[in-house]
């Protein structure tokens, strides 16, 4: 009988151990089980931090949303005020069938960025990610103004159409900023 109980006692230990070590699938029992300072993890799963329904029912699974570089920031530009800056707002990831996108919502909040003639602008090329070509002030203008006209569907006799090796992918740009709140790099995020 003693050696039941024994066999009984460590069974139930491994079973409460192994639960323990993988933890509960939903964040929010996540949360209440784990005390500050217990050593349980605070990061999210990923169903609360990557995964997004489809729309058929089926969800998608991306893992934890990429990080940026310190210094870094993804924006979605909403207007093109003319050379010398622009509208954008924050650009969030959002989890897709073809993993993280950056976006935003007509009704999140802009702010206004300048745009110095000497800014570093890389432009994504249309051969697919990580593929980006280096233009200047004037080229970066054309093509922010050019996308966005053809993203809200302005007339192609107003606004020409962006032509090859570049293309338009949603108007989302990595930028740093300078001392004055000046953007002094942008590039151009590609996307499908």
């Amino acid at each position: 009988m003693t050696s039941t109980r024994r066999a009984l006692g460590v069974m139930t230990l491994l079973v409460a151990l192994s639960v323990a070590a993988c933890g509960p699938d939903d964040s929010d029992a996540q949360g209440a089980l784990a005390s500050p300072g217990s050593g349980g993890s605070s990061a999210p799963s990923a169903r609360a931090s990557g995964t997004t329904d489809s729309g058929g029912g089926q969800e998608e699974d991306c893992g934890e949303p990429p990080s940026l570089p310190s210094g870094h920031s993804r924006v979605k530009i909403t207007l093109m005020r003319d050379s010398s800056g622009f509208e954008a707002a924050e650009a969030k990831p959002h989890c897709t069938p073809n993993d993280w996108i950056y976006g935003a919502d007509e009704t999140d909040p802009t702010q206004h960025y300048a745009l110095p003639d000497d800014v570093e602008a890389h432009l994504a090329l249309m051969d697919g990610p990580g593929q980006w070509k280096q233009v200047d002030h004037e080229q970066l203008a054309l093509h922010i103004d050019r996308c966005h006209a053809q993203e809200i569907g302005a007339p192609t006799d107003d606004y020409p159409q962006v032509e090859p090796p570049f293309g338009c992918f949603g108007n989302v740009y990595e930028i740093t900023l300078g001392a004055k709140g000046e953007v002094r790099t942008i590039k151009e995020i590609w996307s499908v």
